[in-house]
């Protein structure tokens, strides 16, 4: 019953949930330890050896975080930390705890679980690294859930919210993501010239039933089904970033997942969802405050913890 309730409180989504569900048919590749392992810190007399430190930047890279040796650092911290004061409520995640924070964090990316589980792989990550970074996540999510079970959202602040963002907050755009296909371990080289190509047919996509065809016939190009998606359920910088490119034509080419990434804006249109929209809204406001709280939380521990560093 805890775990229900305060999953609900997070507002995970039935589609993040059976992604995650998906994920679970999937084998992750597990890398045997490194025989030499030499320990260099201890965060309350916890152990932190070298290959600790370089499982965490692999992941961090393939989160698009800081990989400097401080933030990596203090992500191992962070995590050690947040397991430790969990486990005293008797919470103790486990893989598939940590699969379902991948399908979650994968929607705040903006990409498929299965890409985001794809790149996971491909990092060739041990199943303890990847566990404990996303298992950490979950528990603490679900223990600031439980200790602030009184906050809430008003439907005078949704309103309110719902008139500021106005018109837009309604509007709706049919999306065709065009993906030019890069490996996971390509030089720069190679990156660079796929990002070439990508932007080479940028400038000659002008309508979608054209433009996307001659995507298809280009080599290792890839042209997802179409989606439609609300602003309310965007970003406020993508929504931006679809505003400002014309119906018919290619965003700018960003490195993802799986290599170049465009998306082709096919169509744009008022929803006119404003149920949708309220319940959209109303999750981000709470969930930026069961986010603050969680800070609030956790600073303490980070001020108490007792690190120790080797050299």
């Amino acid at each position: 019953m805890f775990f229900a309730l305060t999953t609900a409180r997070f507002g995970f989504s039935r589609s993040v949930l059976l992604a995650a569900g998906l994920l679970t048919s999937l084998p992750f590749i597990e890398v045997p330890a490194a025989h030499a392992q030499s320990l260099v810190a201890t965060v309350n007399d916890s152990p932190i050896t070298n290959r600790d430190v370089d499982q965490r930047a692999r992941l961090l890279r393939v989160l698009h975080k800081s990989t400097s040796h401080d933030a990596v650092m203090e992500s191992i911290y962070e995590s050690r930390l947040k397991l430790a004061e969990t486990s005293k409520y008797s919470l103790k995640p486990g893989e598939q705890d940590a699969v379902n924070e991948i399908a979650r964090v994968a929607t705040e990316m903006k990409v498929k679980p299965q890409a985001l589980y794809a790149s996971i792989q491909g990092s060739k990550l041990d199943k303890a690294a990847w566990v404990e970074y996303f298992g950490a996540l979950s528990a603490w999510r679900m223990l600031v859930g439980a200790l602030n079970k009184n906050v809430s959202v008003s439907e005078t602040e949704v309103r309110a919210e719902v008139a500021k963002q106005g018109s837009k907050a309604s509007n709706e755009y049919r999306l065709r993501q065009v993906i030019f296909i890069v490996p996971t371990n390509a030089s720069g080289a190679v990156i660079q010239s796929r990002a070439q190509q990508a932007e080479q047919l940028r400038s000659r996509f002008s309508d979608c039933q054209a433009g996307l065809q001659l995507a298809r016939g280009m080599s290792e190009v890839v042209v997802k089904g179409q989606t439609s998606r609300t602003a309310g359920s965007l970003s406020p910088e993508m929504i931006e970033l679809l505003e400002k490119t014309p119906t018919g034509h290619l965003t700018p080419p960003q490195r993802g997942a799986q290599g170049i990434e465009m998306i082709a804006v096919c169509g744009k249109s008022d929803a006119g969802s404003e149920s949708g929209i309220a319940e959209n809204i109303r999750q981000t406001i709470l969930g930026k405050r069961l986010e603050e709280a969680g800070e609030k939380l956790y600073k303490p521990l980070r001020d108490r913890a007792i690190i120790v560093q080797r050299h």
